[in-house]
C-alpha cells in the first residue's frame, strides 16, 4: 500500500472511510495527469516505441533522434509529475546513447548518459547497464580528434 499512499498523497492511517467510488474516480483521475505529462502530441511515450524501432530500421537517425529527445522530456516529466518513488524509462535515453555511437558523436552520447544518471530511476538493469555504457563512452569521447 505504500505506493498507494505515495501515488495519492494519503496517510492511510488517518483517513476517513472512502466511498468506493469517490477512492476510484481520485485514484484514476491522478493516474490521468500522469499519463498526460507523460505524452507527447496527445500520446503516451510508450506508444511511440515501434515507430522508434522503424526510424532505426530505415537508418533514419535524425527523426529517431528527434523523436527520442521529445520522448525522453515525456518521461521525466512524467517522473517528475508523479513524484517521489517514480523514475524514468531507460530504454528511451539507451536508444539515443546507440545512435549517437553509431553515428560517433560520442560527446552526445555521453551528455544523455549523464542527462539520465541525474534522473530518479525506475527499478530494474537499467540503472548498472547505462552506467558501464557511460563509462566507455566518457573513453571514446575523450579519444575523439
Amino acid at each position: 500500500m505504500g505506493w498507494l499512499t505515495k501515488l495519492l498523497g494519503l496517510d492511510l492511517r488517518r483517513a476517513k472511510p472512502y466511498d468506493t467510488e469517490d477512492f476510484v474516480a481520485q485514484f484514476n483521475s491522478e493516474q490521468s495527469r500522469i499519463r498526460e505529462a507523460g505524452s507527447f502530441k496527445g500520446v503516451y511515450y510508450t506508444d511511440h516505441v515501434e515507430r522508434v524501432k522503424q526510424f532505426k530500421r530505415e537508418k533514419r537517425h535524425a527523426e529517431a533522434i528527434d523523436l527520442l529527445r521529445k520522448l525522453v522530456d515525456a518521461t521525466e516529466a512524467e517522473a517528475r509529475t508523479a513524484g517521489r518513488g517514480w523514475g524514468v524509462a531507460p530504454w528511451y535515453y539507451e536508444q539515443l546513447a546507440i545512435i549517437y555511437r553509431k553515428e560517433k558523436r560520442y560527446a552526445d552520447e555521453v551528455a544523455i548518459l549523464e542527462r539520465y544518471k541525474a534522473q530518479p530511476k525506475a527499478p530494474g538493469v537499467g540503472p548498472s547497464k547505462l552506467a558501464g555504457r557511460l563509462k566507455k563512452a566518457r573513453k571514446l569521447a575523450c579519444s575523439e580528434p
